[in-house]
């Protein structure tokens, strides 16, 4: 196997917001034509950690180096844009930015939008739904040349034909990339190394080359040899707290370093039960006892913005213990919707 150029090294990165640190001593590599899928628990810190690698925010300790001439592009979890942007005015901008002579735009923002599934090019961002501006933002990202792209939760506003779309261009990609996600299937489908940002493991980050079958299959073996050193270590230390009961000379040379080396069990007993600890804040998220039939009932709805209708005809009734998944291509009215039944917006009729 030809051997893989090192692209960005992060070594020993540490970040801390408030009193606690979010996570300490990471360290991580990424050579051509890694599609790193990173995953772990909601204020584990991955997208922190993410903006340290993009050069976004400074880390507090270690260092990350890249490969001289390495291009890197950011695609943020929101993408937002200025409400008197257009597709065409923010591929130019890009363009722009990345030094690209002004003859060769008219032919890459052509390219870069139709690949990205836009045909008006012209349309304003503002009325843009939140799947297409996440198309514009990974678009905003591709026109750049990246050698790495990153990417925060970018399935989260994607449709299924959107996230389709996405799976594709990562997999064929001649650039590396680094995705946050929490959707198992693009996990499976996209990266071929997954890693999972999470106190529980040593080094706080567990990186396993594969997909997230094959992380799962390593997470495991892992997590099961974690708990057999620790039950070997738990018993080693009681073996050493009953002979410390048994009040040794400390003054011998062979008791001392004993001394030292049992408090040095108890205090590594210590650190790998924090890293297994689980806590439940104790909230009951069980039904109530009421026995209400019908929560919500919408009857012959429709909706319009000005001349376009969203839907018409719309028969929707939702009861207690339900849970609705709302599919749709972007712009179909999805949020709309959900708008609709918090009462924030009025249907046209119905």
């Amino acid at each position: 196997m030809a051997s893989r150029e090192l692209l960005v090294n992060a070594r020993a990165v540490s970040k801390t917001f408030g009193p606690d640190p979010l996570f300490e001593n990471v360290s991580l590599t990424v050579h051509e034509g890694d599609r790193l899928g990173i995953i772990g628990p909601n204020g584990s810190g991955k997208s922190t950690f993410l903006q340290i690698l993009a050069g976004k925010l400074e880390p507090d300790s270690g260092e990350v180096a890249m490969r001289k001439g390495t291009r890197l592009v950011y695609v943020p979890q929101n993408s937002e844009f200025a409400e008197s942007a257009t597709p065409r005015s923010v591929i130019q901008a890009a363009l722009k930015r990345s030094g690209v002579p002004v003859d060769e735009w008219a032919a890459k923002e052509a390219e870069t939008l139709g690949r990205t599934g836009f045909e008006d090019f012209d349309v304003p961002a503002g009325s843009l739904s939140g799947g297409w501006r996440k198309r514009l933002a990974i678009a905003e990202g591709l026109v750049q040349d990246p050698a790495i792209l990153l990417l925060d939760e970018p399935t989260n506003h994607l449709d299924l034909a959107g996230i389709a779309w996405l799976e594709q261009l990562l997999a064929n990609a001649s650039f590396a990339s680094i995705t946050i996600s929490h959707d198992r299937y693009f996990l499976e489908n996209v990266p071929n190394c997954t890693a999972e940002l999470n106190r529980v493991y040593p080094g706080e980050f567990f990186y396993v080359r594969g997909n997230y079958s094959t992380f799962l299959e390593k997470k495991a073996e892992f997590l099961h040899t974690q708990e057999k050193a620790q039950e070997s270590l738990e018993n080693r230390v009681r073996t050493e707290i009953e002979w410390l009961r048994r009040g040794p000379k400390a003054r011998a040379t062979k008791s001392k370093a004993r001394i030292d080396k049992a408090q040095q069990m108890i205090g590594d007993l210590a650190d790998m039960r924090s890293r297994t600890r689980t806590s439940s804040a104790g909230v009951d998220f069980g039904a109530t006892g009421r026995k209400t039939k019908r929560l919500i009932h919408i009857e012959d709805g429709s909706f319009a913005f000005g001349e376009r209708t969203l839907f018409s005809g719309l028969d929707f009734t939702l009861t207690a213990g339900v849970r609705v998944g709302l599919a749709g291509s972007n712009g179909s009215g999805k949020t709309t919707l959900l708008r609709l039944l918090r009462g924030k917006m009025e249907l046209t009729s119905g």
